[in-house]
């Protein structure tokens, strides 16, 4: 086995646990994925924290978050034991309407969820770039920096941002606080694009966490089956190897490889049980090597052409400066 797992990792002074549990893959969407459904998700977080987690990771434009926040606030957990991480939509297609929307949204959520003036991460869910009614990211950062200086933010971060994207925020002249985390999508095929690779290599020179979504897509039918052969055949190995589920060995690549922050959710008790008891109790230790190994090579052979369910049509795309 490999060496001892840790349960949180520390970016800015504060102790951030690495397993979030995510309310967005819990909505109910229209047919075609047009637009998302009001959603309960009110059993499913109540599960969470039964089963231990206290990370919980959500959107200001999600249809569940009411439904989550009467479960939290029945929990009757206390704040401190809670970390909370929202991201802030900057799109005025979504109904941003600049600095306005931004700050007035964070302090909706804050109160809704019951979050005693502050949220432990606040995220940009999208690089605005200046596009047609947008802030420009720089204008977007700006706002985020006013509320960690307000202090209703202790950690600042971004969401599905690109390296184009930094570097049009790192070269500002007047930047007061740096993005310490950034969320994107990460799986075993992403590890060979370059695009990311780089992304991945800017993200570790500037100290900045990754937290990662999306690395389950192959098992949970988001991503053609027929695109990975070979990742899935070597999964059922493993699974018959290892006495995990597949789930369970994705889940464990993610931790341990990525060795940032990994958001998941489950509507399964038990499985919600099952992956607390291996990644949320002390004393838990990673795999051999030669199972990530093994998991990346066969992952490489599929290829990473297609193997996204955001569609990452954003990494191409020139930033806005502002």
């Amino acid at each position: 086995m490999g060496a001892p797992r840790k349960t949180t990792i520390l970016v800015d002074n504060v102790a951030v646990p690495r397993f979030a549990f995510g309310l967005g893959s819990l909505m109910q969407w229209a047919p075609n994925h047009a637009y998302p459904l009001p959603t309960d998700s009110s059993k499913e977080v109540s599960q969470a924290l039964k089963a231990g987690f206290r990370h919980i990771n959500t959107g200001d434009i999600y249809t569940n978050n009411e439904s989550a926040a009467e479960s939290i606030k029945a929990s009757g957990i206390a704040r401190k034991d809670l970390f909370f991480s929202l991201k802030l939509n900057t799109y005025a297609a979504l109904g941003c309407r600049g600095k306005e929307s931004m700050v007035e949204s964070t302090k909706k959520e804050i109160e809704r969820f019951g979050l005693d003036g502050y949220v432990d991460l606040l995220q940009l869910h999208f690089p605005p770039r200046g596009h047609p009614g947008n802030l420009t990211n720089r204008e977007a950062w700006r706002v985020l920096e006013e509320l960690k200086d307000q202090k209703m933010a202790r950690i600042i971060g971004l969401s599905n941002w690109t390296l184009a994207d930094y570097e049009d925020l790192m070269d500002a002249p007047d930047i007061k606080y740096k993005p310490q985390i950034n969320e994107y999508e990460m799986n075993p095929f992403l590890l060979s694009d370059p695009k990311l690779r780089d992304l991945s290599s800017y993200e570790m020179k500037h100290g900045i966490v990754h937290m990662n979504y999306g690395f389950l897509s192959i098992l949970s039918g988001k991503l053609p089956h027929d695109g990975a052969p070979e990742l899935l055949k070597e999964l059922r190995l493993l699974s018959n190897e290892t006495h995990l589920t597949e789930t369970e060995l994705l889940l464990a690549w993610a931790y341990d490889r990525l060795d940032g922050i990994v958001i998941s959710s489950s509507s399964q008790e038990q499985r919600l049980v099952g992956l607390a008891k291996l990644f949320l109790e002390k004393d838990q230790v990673s795999l051999k090597q030669s199972v990530y190994d093994r998991i990346e090579k066969t992952a490489s052979e599929d290829g990473y052409e297609g193997k996204t369910i955001y569609k990452h049509g954003h990494m191409n795309a020139a930033a806005s400066k502002g």
